[in-house]
């Protein structure tokens, strides 16, 4: 056995390994840190920069085919209800007589109706941006919601077949040809009013006039009984466009049946159209453009109303579901013959606060008011006892949530009228000459949106954006103590190397390999460069990491001396 003395050399090779050693450990898990900081830190502003809530409600709101918008609009899950009123004639015989100058009517309802839209066909034309379909409605009576069965209540109303012929007779034909309609209409027995049930009034009945008009001019009048409801929503196959492209105008109309307006109301081009019959730009109210811009006016074009009615915005404030929205109410001149949406008229025009909808309706004098003749001419509101206009109770009202253009709650209320006119071949109709006569109103409306909708808008608008925000927040925060933590140990790190110093450890000459192996392990365990007190395990760590092989001596220095050599 050879006793020999080991000794610490400051060589470059020792030297070189402490700083690898000193890197692997300590600056490795701080670059990692900081760089991580660094990355969660980028996450958090990006997000906070690109909202991705938006992002994803966009995406999700995207109209494709199968999509949730696709299958909406398919099948609107909106409860859309009608209430209808009709008007009771109730002293006919005394008016008639010439016993009393007013006519009375009694408001009788309401009688309740769910309607239920849906859109057939839908195609989606991605290179023009715009959506095709076939819109269809339909009515269901719900009898538990009314007053009573329709087939149980009987009213007395004007008759319409009657009226709306004599009337028409007077507009277009002459002295002769309406003396010839004056005895043809005594001669069938028709009276100026008739005793109808509801049922009979909303879904037709058997009428002479109606009968023989069908005979002789089936092409005009096609349909053999006449009921107001039946041919409000009289089923036809149409069309309509839906803009998709343009995200200031998505979901207005673009045209109906192949046309940017109302043919009924006198649209030739866009260039010389006016907003009564201008379709292009208006809005159904199923769905509007995301951020709706505040103040901004809406269009409502309802195809049984032929034609738009403007809504204006009123005042922000927040629905009962808890969301900010935008209220509008319908312009109190929507009916007014001055209101830039009245329709342009030609021979006899309707009196203030009256809409002609005559052509859209096989030319039968229809008017359309607000309930109970608000807003109309007082002249025509001093014929009839029995009118109560209420600006709360009939005012329409439109409520949207900008953010995502949803409708959260709407009313549309109108009323239906038929307009008397008299020709002196013809005094059938003279008692209520010049007269505009009413016959029912409606209230369509939507109290809330259907529960999906209702769980969307509140995931974006509600839950959404804290929950996004703590996010941000959290990865910032986490990625600023991570990258302050690294950017320290870096700057400032917690060993450093010491100098060595020569320190005699007498040894046992063993073999080479296991000596040299040993030798450097004492070595490296009893430098005082790793003396620091705090920290012997990690000093401990990083002497295990450098355990040397037979071939690595080029790396350290080693002075054996041997006084047996």
């Amino acid at each position: 056995m050879v006793v020999g003395t080991l000794q610490h050399v400051p060589s470059k090779g020792r030297i070189s390994i402490m700083k690898i050693q000193n890197f692997t450990v300590q600056k490795r898990h701080s670059v990692i840190k900081l760089s991580y900081g660094i990355l969660l830190m980028i996450i958090g502003v990006v997000m906070a920069a690109i909202n991705p809530i938006s992002i994803i409600s966009n995406w999700y709101m995207d109209m494709r085919e199968g999509s949730f918008l696709y299958k909406m609009w398919e099948n609107p899950t909106y409860e859309m209800f009608s209430e209808m009123w009709v008007y009771n004639y109730t002293n006919v015989q005394e008016y008639l007589s010439g016993e009393q100058k007013i006519l009375k009517v009694q408001e009788v309802g309401p009688f309740m109706f769910q309607e239920h839209r849906t859109n057939e066909n839908i195609r989606i034309d991605k290179e023009r941006g715009v959506m095709t379909m076939n819109p269809k409605l339909e009515l269901k009576f719900l009898a538990d919601q009314s007053i009573n069965d329709l087939s149980n209540v009987t009213v007395k109303i004007p008759n319409i077949p009657l009226i709306a012929m004599s009337t028409l007779a007077a507009d277009k034909l002459g002295y002769f040809a309406n003396a010839g309609a004056y005895y043809s209409m005594s001669a069938l027995g028709s009276k100026l009013f008739k005793d109808l049930t509801v049922q009979e009034m909303f879904w037709g009945y058997n009428d002479p006039i109606v009968t023989i008009a069908n005979s002789l001019l089936p092409g005009w009048i096609d349909f053999k009984k006449i009921g107001l409801l039946d041919r409000f929503y009289a089923q036809k196959l149409e069309w309509s466009e839906v803009e998709l492209g343009n995200v200031s105008r998505r979901y207005s109309l673009n045209a109906w049946d192949n046309s940017s307006g109302l043919l009924e109301q006198g649209f030739t081009d866009l260039d010389s159209s006016t907003p009564c019959n201008r379709i292009q730009g208006s809005y159904e109210g199923l769905m509007l453009p995301s951020n709706y811009a505040k103040g901004r006016n809406i269009t409502i074009f309802r195809k049984q109303a032929c034609r738009n009615y403007p809504f204006s915005f009123v005042s922000e404030h927040e629905s009962e579901l808890g969301l900010d929205s935008y209220l509008y109410t319908m312009d109190n001149t929507a009916f007014s013959n001055d209101s830039p949406f009245a329709c342009n008229c030609s021979g006899e025009c309707p009196p203030e606060g009256f809409v002609d909808v005559s052509n859209c309706y096989y030319g039968f004098p229809i008017y359309l008011s607000k309930p109970h003749m608000m807003d109309t001419d007082p002249v025509q509101q001093a014929y009839y006892e029995g009118m109560k206009p209420d600006r709360k109770k009939h005012t329409s009202h439109f409520e949207l949530e900008p953010v995502l253009g949803a409708p959260l709650s709407f009313s549309i209320k109108i009323q239906i009228n038929l307009a008397v006119r008299v020709s002196q071949g013809n005094p059938i109709t003279a008692p209520v000459k010049d007269k505009v006569l009413p016959l029912m109103w409606f209230s369509l409306y939507c109290k809330e949106p259907p529960p999906d909708v209702v769980t969307l808008l509140r995931l974006r608008l509600v839950i959404g954006p804290p929950l996004v925000i703590t996010l941000e927040v959290i990865l910032f925060l986490i990625g600023l103590v991570l990258g302050v933590q690294g950017a320290h140990r870096i700057w400032k790190p917690k060993y450093k190397i010491i100098p060595p110093k020569e320190i005699p450890i007498p040894i046992i000459r063993r073999k080479s390999s296991e000596r040299r192996r040993s030798s450097v392990i004492l070595n490296m365990a009893d430098n005082v460069g790793f003396t620091c007190k705090d920290d012997e395990d990690l000093a401990k760590e990083a002497v295990s990491l450098l355990a040397i092989n037979e071939d690595d001596n080029e790396f350290v220095d080693l002075l054996v001396s041997s006084d047996n050599e």
